[in-house]
């Protein structure tokens, strides 16, 4: 038997994480991951995981932020807007049920010089839900139609 998903972090271009449980998203998507060796940011040389595009649909229980932390107190609620808004994740941590984790890598590319936005990012709430979309080629209301 395979392994199975536990749980999803999302990082941002701003160095903030997010936590999804498996059982809070809907429909997901990751296309084409590969393995590669690569160096980000003047770290080490090291195996990364680059995907061609990603999708996720996030139920409305997701949108929260825990943290104990006081500085990042007022994430608690409203990730979904805050991803809207921001729109700068740049990689996801699978988290698998034996507690090993992968990282994929998203296409990102800042839509600014000192920017943190990526260009390649789109999302939307419709129905209290978050759509996301990742993706060179499409927007989220090509994959995400009302």
């Amino acid at each position: 038997m395979g392994r199975k998903v536990q749980k999803f972090n999302f990082h941002f271009h701003n160095g903030g994480q997010w936590e999804i449980p498996v059982e809070l998203v809907g429909d997901m998507w990751i296309k084409r991951v590969s393995t590669s060796l690569g160096r980000i940011n003047d770290g080490e040389i090291v195996e990364i995981h680059p995907s061609e595009a990603f999708r996720m649909e996030l139920l409305p229980e997701a949108d929260t932020f825990q943290t104990t932390d006081i500085n990042q107190g007022g994430l608690e609620a409203g990730m979904f807007e805050t991803v809207i808004k921001n729109q700068d994740i740049e990689r996801l941590t699978v988290v698998w049920d034996n507690d090993e984790s992968e990282e994929v890598y998203f296409p990102f590319e800042v839509t600014e010089e000192s920017g943190t936005v990526n260009r390649f990012m789109s999302g939307k709430i419709q129905d209290e839900k978050l759509y996301l979309v990742i993706d060179v080629n499409n927007h989220v209301n090509d994959i995400y139609p009302n």
